[in-house]
């Protein structure tokens, strides 16, 4: 019997940063002419990601992460990307109905803090999830 799931929210993976990609690439003719919005289909934003952390909850005691990145060995960018499911207990953090939304939301920050030092050298994009953890009411979406 598989336990009942529910999704929380998803973090892209980046190959590095906003900023350290334009300090890369910023003054070529690749930004110049045009030339990663015709035939990447954009920038930083979408070319970069290498991967996805979704956060869920499993039957109302375990926050889990799954990780999912791209099926190549070199991660560099194209339009063609194809994510895998790598684990789907990336991290893994025990809750329950006795916490406080507080205390869930410093669970979910430890989790994002492990996967931070599990994906080394990599970007992982909170600036979403840094704006609302502190006023999201995570026990009444939980239990």
């Amino acid at each position: 019997m598989l336990l009942p799931t529910k999704v929380l929210f998803e973090l892209n993976v980046y190959r590095k940063s906003e900023k350290s990609y334009l300090k890369e690439y910023q003054g070529s003719s690749y930004f110049q002419n045009g030339f990663s919005i015709q035939y990447f289909g954009g920038e930083w934003e979408y070319n970069e990601i290498i991967g996805f952390l979704k956060f869920y909850i499993s039957g109302n005691t375990q926050i889990r992460v799954e990780y999912k990145e791209t099926n190549k060995k070199s991660k560099f960018k194209t339009r063609n990307k194809q994510f895998i499911l790598n684990t789907d207990s990336f991290c893994t953090r025990q809750t329950s109905g006795n916490l406080t939304s507080q205390e869930i939301g410093n669970l979910i920050k430890d989790c994002i803090d492990d996967c931070g030092k599990r994906l080394k050298n990599r970007y992982i994009d909170t600036k979403f999830i840094d704006t609302t953890i502190n006023s999201t009411d995570w026990k009444s979406i939980i239990f």
